[in-house]
């Protein structure tokens, strides 16, 4: 073996067992935390290959446009089109660099109009998990700018909103999550419950169990009104307020199933009251004996259920009270002698007030606001109300505070410390063996439903004359830091935001414009004067890291309307059965047809040297497809089998000149060498024609030419780089015994 290896050959081996790597053992595969394909190690060589729509299974997603925000404040029809117009041609570039960043370069989208309805097609091959292609294509991060909305009262107009979604959704109840979940901003939430109890539920569950129990599974209710939850948010002084939410709601319930309950709560017994038919009182029946029953447990006595809730303010000293208020008139621009009239006027009116409520405890008397009427602790009396006298035992009391609000306590009762009272739910009329044996099993409800707040708290910043800041006006987002040093998010947009924000702004002082970023408020500063600027700065306490992150989910994910998924599809190879298989057939019967001519014409040794290098050429093209993750295609394929059988032509070319080098009675080295010298040229030249017609097919905007052109590009590199001097080094090692002998 001296002497065989020199430095071409050991480029070579080193070319050739890289691309076996590659072909038989590296993949690429999707990955969902960076939406993007990595490479790995994979053993499953080829059906790691990545695949064109023409030849593979591939995804196809219709998406509607989210107009309703446009549709909202644009009423001239063609000014609204125009808008459509926009916001489509953003959505479809935005769309289509999403995809190029992420090297899925097999796919297609486009619009169509259906029953007066914009709708986008995206075809996209490669990824046989429809959830990774709906996380590539529809992520949307909507950018919002929203002002306090001044309207006196909206609650019709989103009574009618609630309606036009109970119908949109009715036509389209597989997307109920995808028409509402992005819906926040506008104080629509989506929410869903899985196999979950009532005392899971919000109260509106409670308050509408009969229809929770009764609604055939999977319909739709009714729009219903009222409280849907009540929430706890915190107030300036940080104290912490139960605010109700209250607005409309429908739901549907998916699944009812039941199991054995491990604790009977006060909730399970009103549902299975309620199931039965049975009427009760929502108010507690306080006894001053627990009748034998511990707290948190139940008993029915001659035909009544009485549920012991817990023993009322163990230890402490409590009154049932009802209280009541009432505030003063203005005395605002009164003369001192108004105001000392009033004053005695209101306090003749206390006085009166509560001559009544002696005669009658639950008496009702204009001018009262009643806050509660229930039990309530001694201490807790005193402190809501400084100045209340624990000692007084008159049953009707009034005290004054700061604010010149007088409230008025009506007593009814008292409990000292050490007498014990219990709070009793309590049902009439029933059957004890039947009800208990309901009451053991429990049903969990899985039910999806919308809450539509009443009342909506924000609308879209527009000018006066309508023209909205929105995400079609945004170019792109960066990071930079503040006056104090604190990493802040720049939002940059077009020419028109100047003007448009220059006019809100101006219009808008000391009001708080919320900017919303994928439906969720990042920041609501106050406008303290007119703005007239190409960008926004958005400070909301970022760590680097997280302003970072901020900047390209806008960079990359931004769209001016959401889109809506409506139907997805996975679609069968529309070629791939038949001109497939016929490609390698073809390929197959060629391949052996011209193996046999070589055979016939060159002999065994040079059919055997074609063999080899078309193999080492046919290696690398394979593992330079995969490397780059190119998508193959038909027109792929048939270059690849094209190139291979021209590439045939080199080793003619080459043997031809062989055979004319050895009439003139030369050894075969010198033969080999010459012939290759002379035969270089023409090789350059053939291939050359060849690249530059592949580079212009490349260049053409259609697909199946764009893959054929490629594919005749990376085959003339190959021939040049890897087939021309690998023929040379395979003729030398086979004939390298013969030259010696000569």
């Amino acid at each position: 073996m001296k002497g065989f290896w020199n430095q071409k050959r050991w480029i070579f081996a080193g070319v050739l067992g890289l691309s076996l790597i590659i072909v038989f053992f590296v993949a690429r595969t999707f990955s969902q935390e960076s939406l993007s394909r990595k490479l790995t190690f994979s053993s499953q060589w080829i059906l790691a290959f990545r695949k064109w729509l023409d030849i593979s299974w591939w995804t196809k997603l219709t998406y509607r446009i989210d107009y309703s925000k446009y549709e909202e404040t644009y009423k001239d029809a063609t000014e609204l089109e125009s808008v459509k117009s926009t916001v489509q041609n953003i959505i479809i570039k935005n769309i289509d660099n999403r995809i190029s960043k992420l090297w899925v370069s097999d796919y297609k989208s486009y619009i169509q109009k259906l029953d007066n309805e914009t709708q986008i097609l995206v075809e996209i091959g490669g990824i046989a998990d429809l959830d990774q292609a709906k996380e590539i294509i529809g992520k949307t991060v909507e950018l919002e700018f929203k002002l306090p909305n001044d309207a006196e009262d909206d609650t019709a107009a989103r009574k009618e909103l609630t309606n036009k979604l109970l119908q949109d959704i009715t036509a389209n109840p597989d997307k109920m999550e995808e028409l509402t979940v992005n819906k926040v901003s506008d104080d629509i939430y989506y929410n869903s419950y899985e196999a979950a109890p009532l005392s899971q539920l919000p109260s509106f569950y409670r308050d509408n169990l009969a229809l929770l129990s009764n609604l055939p599974l999977n319909e739709f209710s009714d729009v219903l009104d009222g409280v849907y939850t009540t929430t706890q948010t915190q107030d300036i002084s940080g104290n912490i307020q139960d605010i109700d939410l209250d607005g409309f709601t429908f739901f549907r319930v998916l699944d009812r199933k039941t199991q054995e309950r491990t604790n009977i709560t006060i909730s399970d017994v009103a549902e299975v009251a309620t199931q039965k038919g049975l009427t009760y009182d929502d108010k507690f029946d306080i006894q001053s004996t627990d009748k034998g029953i511990a707290s948190g447990t139940y008993k029915v006595i001659d035909g009544t259920l009485w549920y012991n809730n817990w023993e009322i303010f163990s230890n402490q000293e409590a009154r049932k009270v009802r209280i009541l208020a009432i505030a003063p008139e203005s005395t605002v621009w009164k003369s001192l002698e108004e105001i000392a009239a009033s004053e005695t006027a209101f306090a003749t009116q206390i006085a009166d007030m509560k001559r009544q409520l002696s005669n009658n405890i639950t008496a009702e008397i204009t001018g009262l606001t009643e806050l509660s009427n229930d039990w309530i602790s001694t201490a807790e009396l005193q402190q809501g109300i400084p100045s209340f006298d624990a000692e007084s035992s008159e049953p009707v009391q009034s005290y004054k505070t700061d604010g010149d609000i007088t409230y008025i306590l009506v007593f009814s009762d008292i409990k000292t410390a050490s007498e014990k009272q219990y709070a009793f739910f309590k049902i009439t009329w029933v059957d004890a063996s039947t009800f208990e044996d309901a009451l053991k099993m429990q049903t969990l409800y899985t039910i999806q439903d919308v809450f539509v707040q009443g009342t909506l708290s924000r609308v879209t910043a527009q000018t006066p004359d309508g023209k909205i800041l929105n995400g079609a006006n945004f170019k792109y987002a960066g990071v930079s830091s503040s006056q104090i040093g604190q990493p802040v998010v720049i939002l940059n947009f077009d020419d028109q935001w100047k003007e448009i924000f220059c006019h809100i702004t101006e219009n808008n002082i000391w009001k708080q414009m919320a900017i919303f970023i994928g439906w969720v408020a990042i920041t609501a500063p106050t406008i303290q004067a007119k703005i007239c600027d190409w960008s926004a700065q958005i400070d909301g306490q970022f760590t680097p890291a997280s302003a970072k992150e901020l900047a390209n989910n806008l960079n990359d994910w931004a769209l001016p309307a959401p889109l809506i998924l409506m139907q997805e599809e996975k679609v069968s190879p529309t070629l791939w059965e038949n001109a497939f298989i016929g490609a390698v057939i073809a390929f197959v019967v060629g391949l052996l047809l011209i193996w046999v001519y070589m055979t016939i014409v060159y002999g065994f040794k040079k059919w055997f040297i074609s063999l080899l290098s078309l193999t080492c050429f046919s290696l690398v093209m394979l593992a330079i497809v995969k490397f780059i993750d190119y998508a193959l295609s038909l027109s792929w394929i048939a270059a690849i089998i094209l190139a291979i059988w021209m590439a045939v032509d080199t080793n003619v070319l080459i043997f031809e000149r062989i055979n004319e080098e050895k009439a003139e009675w030369k050894s075969d080295e010198s033969a080999i060498k010459i012939a290759y010298d002379r035969s270089r040229n023409a090789i350059k030249d053939g291939q050359l024609s060849t690249g530059l017609i592949g580079l212009l097919l490349f260049m053409m905007w259609i697909n199946m030419f764009k893959g054929f052109g490629a594919m005749l590009v990376v085959w003339v590199m190959l021939t040049l780089l890897i087939n021309v001097p690998l023929i040379k080094e395979l003729l030398l090692i086979f004939y390298r015994d013969d030259s010696k002998k000569k």
